[in-house]
């Protein structure tokens, strides 16, 4: 049977309907985010890099990642680049696609061994339904000063005082990328600062394109988009970025690393070893961005190779991402999120935490390279 049939199959008789649920818009960047180039899913190995040593090791196996080619993924593309990966004894195969909810399926029938997927309604159905995927390491989340998901406020009404604080929604037409997301939460707990609901606004679904046209033209009153297109509507002058969502939500977990069945049940020796090499590309990032010990133009090379962002002008103007050193979940945000879900018909009924979340991976790699200092 073709893969693509395959991948098909398990959508409509296993999970059927995760993709709607899909986020659209994340901070870390699952949606809103420069177009890919191509249709469906685009497979590509990237040029190896690994150190001298690691041609001494015996053949590596090949690790199979579903990515979606966005900053939350950086701790992959820098395992590869780097090299971690090989001194693992493993070489990364990118698996990439235009939409999240695309990902479980091949990651559930094992045609990728690992896969970053978003904090989404697919994510807890698809367990509960006894899809073989389990979250093994937080990817992204939002902290005070990064924070890729933006309330953008329209630039005339944010000049004049229009807008001031978030009482002054009341009653504006608010654009998100997608209906039963995060983005849609997030935009909720914005409200709700100023003593509103959503349904004291306007609520609309818009791609990110057609938000920063719907600015130009006067559609909207502000809008939530992920970097760098709240950037983008900045820089054209027909928005500001009035609030970040760390600013209201600090501490929203946004991305994940789950891993399918050959890591978690067939091959968990392998899923250790991918665990180790992350966490080493988590820290580069973090060393280099977040506690600023140097090397960022290095972090910013890598993203332009794997991302489809490559104005390095931007980078100098985006907000940046957060990642944990210590690949930390933090649980109670993750049940608060599935909870919201649950309580709008998104999920059927609730995932118990040891049912989604597999920590011993993470366990491991902290026991190899010791916490964060």
């Amino acid at each position: 049977m073709r893969r693509k049939d395959r991948y098909q199959r398990a959508l409509i008789a296993v999970i059927l309907g995760l993709a709607l649920a899909a986020l659209g818009s994340s901070p870390g960047g699952l949606a809103g985010r420069p177009p890919i180039e191509g249709a469906g899913q685009v497979r590509w190995a990237a040029p190896e890099t690994a150190p001298a040593a690691a041609a001494e090791l015996p053949q590596r196996e090949t690790t199979r990642i579903g990515v979606l080619g966005i900053s939350s993924e950086v701790g992959f593309y820098l395992a590869h680049e780097r090299g971690y990966f090989a001194e693992q004894g493993l070489a990364a195969d990118f698996e990439r696609f235009e939409a999240p909810g695309a990902i479980i399926a091949p990651l559930s029938l094992g045609d990728l061994d690992a896969a970053s997927i978003a904090v989404t309604a697919a994510m807890f159905n698809a367990v509960n339904r006894g899809v073989e995927v389990r979250l093994v390491s937080p990817q992204s989340r939002y902290e005070p000063g990064y924070s890729q998901l933006i309330l953008d406020v329209r630039k005339d009404l944010a000049d004049g005082g229009a807008i001031r604080d978030y009482a002054d929604l009341r009653g504006r037409t608010l654009a998100i990328i997608n209906f039963g997301s995060p983005s849609e939460l997030l935009l909720e707990r914005a409200l709700q600062r100023g003593g509103l609901a959503l349904s004291d606004a306007n609520v609309v679904q818009l791609g990110s394109g057609d938000q920063i046209t719907a600015f130009a033209n006067r559609g909207i009153d502000a809008g939530l988009l992920t970097e760098p297109q709240a950037t983008i509507a900045q820089d054209r002058g027909v928005a500001v970025k009035w609030r970040a969502a760390a600013d209201w939500y600090p501490g929203i977990q946004v991305s994940t690393v789950m891993y399918g069945p050959n890591y978690v049940a067939r091959n968990p020796d392998a899923g250790q070893r991918f665990l180790v090499a992350y966490l080493r590309g988590v820290r580069d990032y973090y060393n280099a961005v977040i506690a600023d010990r140097g090397g960022r133009e290095g972090i910013v090379e890598v993203l332009m190779q794997h991302t489809p962002l490559r104005d390095r002008a931007l980078y100098d103007r985006i907000s940046w991402l957060y990642v944990d050193p210590n690949l930390t979940l933090l649980e109670d945000d993750l049940r608060t999120t599935m909870q919201w879900f649950l309580d709008r018909g998104l999920v059927d009924r609730p995932t118990e935490l040891s049912q989604i979340y597999d920590g011993r991976f993470v366990q491991n790699a902290l026991r190899v390279l010791g916490p964060y200092q």
